[in-house]
């Protein structure tokens, strides 16, 4: 059930109902002992009304505003999520700006049932061509737009207004 684990700690004989889970940066936890409640299936019940009031009054954060947090790790001088910078290297003779986004791919049923199923989306802008401010510009333009055709059920990786036409009248022979 979640946000709610047993504890048996048969050491001391304290064996409690744990509520544990986090909210915008804050973390929520409590303990609900059997000896205090009056057994397991007490303190359960008193921990699933406590998880759920809490809940009640602070609601999660939607798809939208997972999408746009601004990590505690981000690269220095970015503050809009999905946007990094690649030094010049291998792959980018003259650096990059990358915008990129991570979808969630339907179920083929070969997978384990554990494992995540996402596929990340990505569109590069070299500096070489744009510039650093320019490619870094549209790198965070290009973000936004991924989030919105994400939000709008669309294809993050459809740009152009003539693939979003094939890719509609295909998905409409289909069904």
């Amino acid at each position: 059930m979640y946000a709610i684990n047993r504890v048996d700690a048969d050491r001391h004989g304290q064996n409690a109902w744990l509520v544990n889970f986090s909210r915008g940066g804050k973390t929520f936890q409590m303990t609900f002992s059997d000896g205090t409640y009056g057994g397991d299936e007490q303190a359960l019940t008193v921990a699933e009304a406590y998880r759920d009031a809490v809940l009640s009054v602070v609601p999660p954060l939607t798809n939208r505003d997972m999408r746009m947090q601004v990590r505690k790790n981000r690269s220095a001088g970015r503050s809009l999520p999905g946007v990094y910078y690649v030094q010049p290297g291998k792959h980018y003779k003259d650096g990059s700006w990358i915008a990129r986004i991570e979808v969630q791919v339907e179920d083929q049923g070969n997978a384990s049932a554990t494992k995540r199923r996402r596929k990340a989306i990505t569109r590069t802008f070299n500096i070489g061509k744009y510039g650093n401010d320019e490619a870094r510009r549209l790198a965070e333009e290009e973000r936004i737009r991924m989030v919105l055709a994400v939000e709008n059920g669309d294809e993050p990786a459809l740009r152009s207004p003539d693939a979003v036409a094939l890719n509609q009248k295909l998905s409409a022979t289909e069904e």
